[in-house]
């Protein structure tokens, strides 16, 4: 049997000591990516950027600074301008004095997992629990490797392949 807060704190474990070089949403998902940024061609045939590791949020998230609310799930829901606006916001506070970088992970039992990044930062994603639906995942950029999928709170089956 697999323990959840164990796997993921395995798998997360790689995050130690990398920068966090992108914040960016597509929808309302929000996509962080670590490491050095590399340039790719993606499948409309169109360069972007992307990091060695890239972490998808799909669950409630939230963004402390010093123990405040920076931002959470909600400032990427409605209007896209309003989603926009936010992400463009995470990178300027996240990105644009000296990247955060990632110095702690710890998960729990729950499928969550929490980033504790420089500069008095705490990344929290909090599983929805719908088994339907997944909350987030975890891959290598550009690597033909199976995803670390949270899915309802636990792993997906599709996490070891």
């Amino acid at each position: 049997m697999i323990n959840t807060r164990n796997e993921i704190e395995r798998r997360l474990s790689v995050l130690r000591g990398l920068e966090l070089s992108g914040v960016n949403h597509a929808a309302d998902m929000l996509t962080l990516s670590f490491g050095p940024l590399r340039q790719v061609i993606n499948f409309k045939g169109a360069f972007k950027y992307v990091g060695v590791w890239a972490l998808h949020v799909q669950c409630a998230w939230r963004l402390e600074e010093a123990g405040r609310a920076v931002a959470t799930d909600d400032d990427l829901r409605g209007q896209d301008e309003k989603a926009h606006a936010s992400t463009h916001r995470l990178q300027r506070v996240l990105l644009a004095n000296g990247c955060a970088t990632v110095e702690a992970v710890t998960a729990d039992a729950a499928g969550g997992a929490t980033l504790s990044l420089s500069r008095g930062f705490c990344l929290t994603v909090i599983p929805d629990g719908n088994a339907d639906e997944e909350d987030w995942r975890f891959f290598a950029s550009g690597v033909n490797a199976a995803h670390l999928v949270i899915k309802g709170g636990v792993i997906a089956p599709e996490s070891f392949d």
